[in-house]
């Protein structure tokens, strides 16, 4: 009844996700990397449930997504598929750092958070996501890495903020820094995790030279990159700095969402 899936069968996993989607976003822009794509804990494992009517994705201790399209709910998919990503060591949802398409269950979807409460699963925290228009002012101090300078930004990004970082921003699309008195004291990532959708981050200034503009400047620089791609809207993702970003670039919050975890029997 549940199997693993393989990469082969991605046209149809995709139209599934398309079919049970409740999030904001379109997710057949990034299923293949939602689907397939590695998280800090490593590779994920693809399951689906009969012909396609549900799937789940589970990289360690997070479950990634779990979905059952509409035509089939409130016949146990669900149940069978959560019930088979905890038996192998999943139990938190939707909040997997690194390789996440939403930080937690949008708090709207009250049929899903329902699900998890009835299945022993407990708020643990809430964040949300802001949305910006991009702009075509860039920031002026900071540079683009190249690909002689990545490595170095990678290593300044884990010594500063740790190894989940240092994961998701090794995937960006482009990497911007900052330099003060010669040596790296900030960075900032764009298109790093769900690349096609217009996210921003992770970023991150020195805590010691905090105050000085940095971070607002390579905000500025990567939202102008954006703009160069093609991408009006910008979503600056599972952040609580939201003064920040109000008064840097007029974000705003655009939706809400819960994180979850099973508790212990």
């Amino acid at each position: 009844m549940i199997r693993s899936a393989a990469r082969s069968d991605l046209p149809r996993l995709t139209t599934l996700l398309t079919r049970a989607n409740e999030a904001p976003y379109d997710i057949s822009v990034v299923a293949e990397e939602k689907l397939f794509g590695p998280g800090p804990l490593g590779q994920p494992e693809v399951r689906v449930h009969g012909d396609f009517e549900g799937l789940s994705v589970t990289c360690g201790t997070y479950l990634r997504m779990i979905a059952v399209d509409r035509a089939h709910r409130r016949r146990g998919i669900g149940t069978a598929l959560l019930r088979d990503a905890e038996s192998r060591g999943a139990f938190i949802v939707a909040a997997e750092p690194g390789n996440y398409f939403t930080p937690g269950v949008i708090e709207t979807d009250e049929g899903t958070l329902g699900f998890f409460k009835h299945h022993n699963y407990e708020e643990t925290a809430q964040t949300q996501n802001l949305t910006c228009g991009a702009t075509p002012l860039g920031g002026e101090a900071s540079r683009r890495a190249g690909p002689t300078q990545t490595h170095s930004v990678l290593k300044f990004i884990e010594r500063e903020f740790g190894a989940i970082w240092r994961f998701e921003a090794s995937h960006a699309e482009t990497l911007f820094y900052v330099e003060v008195d010669g040596q790296i004291a900030g960075f900032a990532a764009q298109e790093a995790n769900n690349r096609g959708l217009g996210f921003f981050g992770p970023t991150g200034v020195d805590a010691r030279l905090r105050g000085r503009g940095l971070g607002r400047d390579l905000l500025l620089a990567s939202l102008a990159e954006l703009k160069r791609l093609g991408f009006e809207e910008v979503i600056i993702p599972w952040t609580d700095s939201i003064e920040f970003y109000r008064k840097s670039c007029g974000a705003e919050i655009a939706h809400k969402f819960v994180i979850l975890r099973r508790i212990a029997p």
